[in-house]
């Protein structure tokens, strides 16, 4: 079986060239895009001597700005590249910030072990764990206004009663000053979720098996509207997976699990998870055995974080 890792990288190459030796083994393939607003040539340099990778080149990179389409563009990008492969196997969705908390025999293992289930943490929208249920990022539209994470406005169609507000008329005067008032005209139509697919919500990131992720591709294809009622949606890596995935296994949700990702949310109303250090080493030694992934680490910020995972993690598989 393969395993395919998309990699969504925006910083610290050495760090990705050190997570691409970490999963490396025999019928293991990678799949790496750079953030178009980031340098490329150094994850160029640092990942030239691995013959199984694929660099998404210029032509195909994507903004990958915090909350955005761009990251379901890019990933899209490369399970089509899965697709054209013609490489069967799971495809695993990492942040170039992850790490691996087992060693490469053991994630083999477990992968062969569960074929045929698919691991996405979800839930029916809206939900308790988001915001407003969840219902703004389903019925308003958001309007990028820069790059820079959170740089953002949210305002619901002119067909809704919301949208007649003092809050609203301060979101189009912002618009105006940041000289994007051509985009007023989004929100012309109503936007409601389409009515053929039930809304899910969840963690960005996943390991799905090769039937899931032909459909997926095949599902977008025959829905060109989904694609773009996401496009000026609020996360829609938080939703358009997710959907999908439920819609493919509605007659079998047992063939969904959680994410093989864990990530350290203790911070209160933190828009990420903080960075793991060695504080958090015994409880990641805790975790139960169908976590095979961790997020989010920084070389820059804990040299050796990565190091003490593989000998003081690793060395205890179950």
């Amino acid at each position: 079986m393969t395993i395919n890792y998309l990699i969504l990288a925006h910083t610290n190459p050495f760090q990705v060239k050190k997570m691409v030796v970490a999963l490396n083994q025999e019928n293991t393939r990678f799949y790496v895009h750079i953030d178009l607003k980031t340098n490329p040539f150094p994850f160029r340099e640092a990942l030239k001597d691995f013959s199984n990778l694929y660099l998404i080149p210029e032509g195909q990179r994507e903004h990958c700005n915090w909350g955005g389409i761009g990251i379901v563009k890019a990933t899209l990008t490369m399970l089509k590249r899965v697709a054209d492969s013609d490489k069967n196997g799971y495809s695993v969705l990492l942040s170039g910030q992850d790490y691996p908390i087992r060693n490469g025999d053991y994630i083999k293992s477990f992968f062969q072990k569960n074929a045929g289930v698919d691991f996405i943490s979800s839930f029916p929208l809206p939900t308790p764990y988001w915001t407003n249920g969840g219902k703004d990022r389903i019925h308003w539209y958001k309007i990028e206004l820069s790059d820079k994470r959170g740089d953002f406005v949210q305002l619901p169609s002119f067909q809704s009663k919301e949208f007649y507000s003092l809050g609203s008329l301060k979101k189009l005067l912002k618009l105006t000053i940041r000289k994007k008032g051509r985009e007023i005209k989004t929100l012309l139509p109503s936007k409601t979720f389409p009515a053929y697919i039930i809304p899910y919500g969840g963690d960005t990131w996943w390991a799905l098996g090769p039937e899931t992720t032909s459909k997926i591709l095949t599902f977008l294809k025959d829905h060109p509207d989904l694609l773009r009622y996401m496009e000026h949606s609020n996360l829609p890596d938080e939703m358009l997976f997710q959907s999908l995935v439920w819609e493919i296994h509605k007659e079998s949700p047992n063939k969904i699990k959680h994410s093989l990702t864990y990530a350290n949310w203790s911070g209160k109303d933190e828009p990420s998870p903080r960075f793991i250090t060695a504080e958090d080493i015994q409880k990641i030694k805790n975790l139960p055995d169908d976590y095979l992934y961790a997020r989010k680490f920084d070389l820059d910020r804990n040299p050796e974080i990565l190091n003490q995972i593989e000998k003081e993690v690793w060395t205890i598989q179950k």
